[in-house]
């Protein structure tokens, strides 16, 4: 008699979910362990969001790529992703985790119960209940935060207004990178980051912040440090110094938090709502007495996960969530095939990339930092590597010169 099939549910889609999914999903199958094991991918999008491409999407023009274009190279279908391999995707909405039986609550009454569960469900964004923030800034978080953010740009310039002020409330790589291209897209615009730290992208080396700070200034993007958003009113930002800033679109790019279903679990929690993991990705109970269902992992966003070197939280970059995903497939797979050769989460100096307009870009490869044309294109190779690693060759190859040609053709427009 053929007994149920147990349930690895991976719950997000983004980097590191999919990641996981697509990993466990191959060494279930490679293994004919199909008849024991289903492999179930939770997301309320029908689509993975490739999210360092949103910048460029919030300042593609009309005339280069229509909302169709755009979203062909930055959002792919999930359904395409996974063909063939073997997982099963559900496309709805997570209302409730019971984490101690093991059920997941889906809407529309649905329930799902696992034996092992990846919550990669990312971040959302964090107003830090800043009055006024949430009802009048624009956040890039989403294909259709970018879309509304180039809508919204393009009907101020539309409208004949002499001189359009944009205000960037936060002044991370993703702050950074919609302000270049905002100025190289759209020349005759004032564009403002606030940042609250001393210096733009704060937590990365020096190096990296000189080299793009020069390229700001050059693209006369102004640059306010040192401050923070008090209030923002309907057509003007106040400072925490009681200086008044006039904008016409307001953008926050300046927090996320884990997300809320993440932080409202019995597991232990951090203060920004983030999940405290341990070596081989595993959660802890909020209390020694509390017993978890099965095995449950943490990835991404969603984890706090202290450097055993410095004892500070890792950052929340794609490359951490992808080794994250690695490290829990290894072990998931470990357990269902009793080898028990478990591997720990081994924190490194991940290279990253911040592109600030056009061909230029500031790549941090090791102790290396390479800016300008070499820099970009680093990007556009780790972006093709990205791809080609979630989807067949051809179509990834295809996708990646679509968004080149998109791209670089914006850029001769602006």
């Amino acid at each position: 008699m053929m007994t149920e099939r147990q349930l690895i549910v991976i719950l997000g889609a983004g980097f590191g979910g999919l990641r996981a999914a697509l990993l466990i999903a191959k060494a279930v199958r490679r293994r004919g362990l199909g008849e024991r094991f289903r492999v179930v991918l939770v997301d309320r999008n029908g689509y993975h969001t490739y999210t360092p491409n949103l910048y460029e999407a919030a300042t593609t023009s009309k005339e280069t790529a229509n909302y169709l274009k755009i979203k062909e190279i930055v959002a792919f279908p999930i359904a395409e992703i996974i063909n063939g391999t073997g997982i099963e995707f559900l496309n709805a909405k997570i209302e409730s985790l019971d984490i101690s039986d093991g059920d997941i609550h889906i809407e529309g009454g649905q329930k799902l119960k696992f034996n092992y569960l990846v919550l990669a469900l990312g971040s959302e964004i964090n107003y830090f209940s800043i009055p006024g923030l949430q009802e009048r800034a624009l956040p890039l978080k989403t294909f259709m935060d970018a879309l509304k953010i180039r809508d919204t740009i393009l009907n101020f310039v539309n409208s004949g207004k002499e001189k359009v002020e944009i205000v960037i409330g936060g002044g991370g790589s993703t702050g950074v990178e919609l302000a270049g291209e905002i100025k190289g897209w759209l020349r005759d615009i004032k564009i403002t980051i606030i940042e609250a730290a001393p210096t733009v992208l704060p937590g990365f080396t020096e190096k990296i912040i000189s080299v793009v700070g020069r390229r700001l200034k050059r693209l006369g993007v102004e640059i306010i440090t040192g401050e923070s958003i008090e209030k923002a009113n309907p057509t003007k930002i106040v400072l925490k110094s009681r200086r008044e800033l006039p904008y016409d679109i307001l953008i926050w790019t300046g927090g996320v938090r884990a997300s809320g279903l993440v932080g409202a679990l019995p597991l232990r929690i951090e203060k920004r709502g983030r999940v405290e993991v341990v070596g081989e990705m595993t959660c802890l109970p909020q209390s020694p007495d509390l017993k978890l269902y099965g095995k449950i992992y943490a990835i991404g966003d969603a984890v706090c996960f202290y450097d055993p070197k410095t004892g500070n939280p890792i950052p929340g970059v794609a490359r951490a969530a992808l080794s994250q995903a690695s490290v829990v497939a290894r072990n998931i797979v470990a357990d269902i095939t009793n080898t028990r050769y478990y591997r720990r989460y081994k924190p490194m100096n991940y290279p990253y990339i911040i592109p600030v307009s056009g061909k230029w870009a500031a790549a941090k490869i090791g102790p290396f930092v390479i800016s300008g044309f070499f820099g970009w294109l680093f990007k556009e190779l780790v972006e093709l590597g990205y791809l080609c690693s979630i989807m067949p060759l051809r179509r990834g190859l295809k996708l990646w010169l679509k968004s080149l040609w998109i791209f670089i053709k914006n850029d001769r427009l602006g």
